[in-house]
């Protein structure tokens, strides 16, 4: 298996530090699809015992993250396009049901919030920084939606944009999704500030909208470069970003 930081876990809540740690190396591709996860393995680098990995293992099959492989432990889950596409199209809705609320319902103080972390994800445009923008973007849409009020579709939303994060660094790899992403979550933004709900929906959807495309023309075009003898399965978007990520 593949080595990976960070290893040791100094908190208390070990379930809710482990799954963090395994996920985000599985969102930022650093376990790539396709990765087999032996417990034995993990709890020496981890530094735990067998039971609160293992819980923390069964939290990131309950998020699609991994999925249990018969006597042989666990294995990263790789995505296909059609599963991108459910995705996406859930998360376009939600969003914009999130917007819509939170255009009706934020006040000063969320507005407040939600001005400093556009503020943030401007310098990262400027900085070319893109783990910085997307801890900020992450920050972002979570405050959306906890400006919504409505615990449900918070719920709705959880596993869904932590499936959708590994995208993220597809998504970023293509000329100018930056700047361009930017623009779309001040747009949003301003939106909400001026508490339009309609404008807010239709320019959050739109932007999820935005985001499915390009994963579907990044998929397509791979497709169309493979060669009929490939061993890669065309639809299968973990492999793609690996093989944008050796270029």
């Amino acid at each position: 298996m593949k080595d990976f930081e960070p290893l040791a876990i100094p908190h208390v809540r070990l379930v809710d530090e482990a799954s963090r740690a395994i996920r985000e190396v599985i969102l930022t591709g650093e376990l790539p699809p396709g990765s087999q996860l032996r417990q034995a393995d993990l709890a020496q680098k981890m530094k735990i015992s067998r039971t609160p990995l293992r819980e923390a293992l069964m939290k990131l099959e309950q998020e699609g993250l991994i999925a249990v492989l018969p006597r042989r432990g666990f294995r990263v889950v790789d995505l296909k396009l059609e599963e991108a596409i459910e995705l996406y199209e859930l998360r376009e809705m939600l969003d914009g049901l999130a917007a819509r609320l939170a255009a009706e319902r934020a006040g000063n103080d969320v507005l407040e919030v939600l001005s400093h972390l556009i503020n943030k994800m401007d310098k990262s445009v400027r900085r070319q920084d893109a783990h910085d923008w997307l801890v900020h973007h992450g920050a972002f849409h979570e405050e959306i939606f906890k400006a919504s009020r409505n615990s449900r579709l918070m719920g709705l939303m959880a596993n869904i944009r932590l499936s959708i994060q590994r995208f993220h660094p597809l998504l970023l790899s293509t000329q100018d999704r930056l700047k361009k992403a930017f623009r779309e979550h001040d747009e949003i933004f301003r939106a909400i500030r001026s508490h339009d709900p309609n404008a807010a929906e239709r320019l959050a959807r739109r932007h999820i909208a935005s985001a499915r495309d390009i994963i579907i023309k990044l998929s397509l075009d791979e497709a169309r470069n493979e060669s009929p003898a490939t061993e890669h399965d065309p639809k299968s978007l973990g492999s793609m970003r690996a093989r944008r990520k050796r270029q």
